[in-house]
């Protein structure tokens, strides 16, 4: 799943795709910028791996997981994009995903707008991990963040970034609500583990 264009997001593709078996690239249907839109048409191309359009609202089982899409509303076809950054991360595809007892909702780079957004579509979410939006930006619709009710938050987010990420605001207000904030740029790999307790249990490793 790419969920939008941006360098961040798109240049490790051929990487992923080297020496593994990838049945499908999906996509959203904001193609912006053009410059990523193209790197994965043509790392897909080249490892022959087709590329679709998430489907807003499509829920498929893949293994003991079950994948919903949430945002956007976009129609089916690819279309173009302004170039200003801001709407690219709002057009962010969003996943909520259930496995093994556990609710995880994975949010690519949505600012407020697309939180707002999603929370019209959706309506009340309680999830048990949130990928926080956008690498921690201070730029959040903390309300509904907070809303979500994480029990883990994760923020992917460089080491010594010149942006700030993650705020010290976002991180507080998840915090106190209760969730526990994982952040790559500290804690370095993350991952979730479904034993099937219900519980949330997690791993790192720098």
């Amino acid at each position: 799943m790419i969920t939008h264009f941006h360098a961040d997001h798109v240049d490790g593709l051929e990487g992923v795709l080297a020496g593994r078996r990838v049945d499908a690239v999906e996509t959203t249907a904001l193609a912006d910028p053009p410059g990523g839109v193209d790197l994965v048409r043509r790392a897909a191309a080249e490892a022959g791996v087709p590329v679709t359009t998430a489907s807003y609202g499509a829920t498929r089982r893949i293994g003991d997981a079950t994948v919903q899409v949430l945002h956007p509303e976009l129609p089916g076809e690819p279309v173009p994009g302004p170039g200003d950054g801001s709407t690219a991360n709002d057009a962010s595809v969003v996943l909520l995903v259930e496995v093994t007892g556990l609710r995880l909702l994975l949010t690519g780079d949505l600012e407020p707008p697309g939180q707002g957004q999603v929370a019209r579509l959706v309506g009340d979410l309680d999830v048990d991990v949130v990928k926080v939006p956008h690498h921690g930006s201070s730029h959040q619709d903390l309300p509904w963040l907070v809303s979500l009710r994480p029990e883990v938050a994760l923020v992917s987010v460089g080491a010594d970034n010149d942006y700030g990420h993650p705020s010290a605001a976002v991180v507080g207000a998840l915090e106190a609500r209760g969730a526990r904030v994982l952040r790559t740029d500290r804690d370095g790999e993350v991952a979730v583990v479904a034993d099937g307790s219900g519980g949330v249990r997690t791993v790192t490793r720098r």
